[in-house]
């Protein structure tokens, strides 16, 4: 067993602003918006999330605009991305021979998986966001992890401030980020989470469980299986690893992570602000909310300008600080970067607005219970 010690990033606590929202909606709370969402039959439903989709993609904003740019980055129609699957794990008879023990994967709705995802996944931001797109750091593609015209997740993500597709340009703002400098560690630690009886955790990756600040059970074959896929070296440490190597092998991979999860974080962080102003962003990143807004000012809000001035990253520190003392100094970014955040924010609230407004106006809460389903009509015999 292990913690892995969390760093946070060196910086300077930034203002926030928010602008005065607009509504074109009845003001409603959230469960009341839920509540008659749930009273609706699936047909309202579907009707109620096509007439949002296609109300919301006339909306006005600089929310759309980014939008629309970052899906023009992208030819492929998005039907042909891949779907997501399950993490490969570390086959124990390559990476640990001597300690062979057979991997299993657990059931999703397993109480063992639940409470490993409500414990490693506790400090992952709370965006409100559905994805049914995601980039893929491990893969370096994006994939598709849902249908993306479900009405449920249509709603959600519209009662979140997130119009169709949103989903889809983050992933392609991240996916243009990318450099791939560290894509032999982040596919390393995009393998599946295992523990030392050979139990395989859905939906977690090594990176997940790294990233938790938890204690962690780190079974000698996933261990072995960084070093042997990143530093290629099959020959300082093997299993079954003495109690007197941990230390050691603990740290040398602790760094490749610490490595990979700087040049990670700081593009996912970039990702969210292009798009959203007052997003939830890790904790390492709260307090550098403005000044990632101010970097996207700086470029007109290209991703593929932005890019290549990304630092790699061993230079992402003194890239943080460089660029802090330089936005704090510039009298017109720094206006600016809170426009962009709050006309974000303004533009969020649009979206929402426009979900509940069309929500209500179905009547729905005004009902008691959920009308059943019409009866289903058997087609009429067309024999002779």
């Amino acid at each position: 067993m292990f913690v892995l010690p969390v760093l946070a990033l060196a910086g300077l606590a930034l203002g926030q602003v928010g602008g005065a929202q607009r509504s074109d909606a009845p003001r409603a709370s959230d469960d009341d918006v839920r509540r008659a969402w749930g009273l609706l039959t699936d047909d309202e439903q579907r009707d109620v999330a096509l007439q949002f989709a296609e109300e919301a993609r006339w909306l006005e904003g600089l929310q759309s605009a980014l939008i629309e740019h970052a899906l023009s980055l992208e030819e492929s129609d998005p039907g042909f991305f891949a779907e997501a699957v399950e993490p490969p794990f570390f086959d124990p008879r390559l990476h640990a021979p001597a300690q062979p023990i057979p991997r299993e994967r657990l059931a999703p709705d397993s109480a063992p998986a639940r409470e490993a995802i409500e414990r490693m996944k506790k400090r992952e931001p709370k965006t409100g966001l559905d994805a049914a797109f995601r980039y893929d750091w491990a893969r370096r593609e994006i994939v598709r992890s849902g249908d993306p015209e479900a009405p449920e997740r249509i709603f959600t993500n519209g009662l979140a401030g997130f119009r169709p597709r949103h989903d889809l340009a983050l992933a392609i703002v991240e996916r243009t980020l990318d450099r791939g400098d560290e894509a032999k560690t982040l596919a390393a630690f995009g393998h599946a989470y295992t523990d030392r009886a050979g139990a395989v955790y859905p939906g977690l990756t090594l990176y997940d469980a790294w990233s938790s600040g938890t204690e962690l059970e780190m079974p000698d074959v996933d261990v072995l299986g960084v070093v042997h896929d990143v530093l290629d070296d099959w020959k300082t440490w093997k299993a079954i690893l003495p109690a007197s190597q941990h230390a050691a092998i603990y740290d040398a991979v602790g760094k490749l992570f610490l490595r990979a999860r700087d040049y990670r974080s700081l593009r996912s962080a970039l990702a969210w602000t292009y798009l959203s102003g007052s997003v939830a962003l890790a904790d390492a990143y709260v307090g550098h909310r403005l000044r990632l807004h101010g970097l996207w000012e700086s470029v007109a809000s290209m991703p593929a300008e932005l890019a290549p001035k990304l630092p790699d990253a061993a230079g992402r520190q003194d890239y943080l600080v460089a660029w802090s003392d330089a936005f704090d100094k510039d009298p017109k970014l720094v206006p600016r970067a809170q426009a962009r955040l709050a006309e974000l924010d303004r533009d969020a609230a649009r979206v929402r607005a426009t979900l509940t407004r069309i929500v209500l106006a179905t009547g729905a809460l005004e009902r008691t219970r959920r009308p059943s389903p019409k009866p289903k009509t058997k087609a009429a015999n067309s024999g002779g």
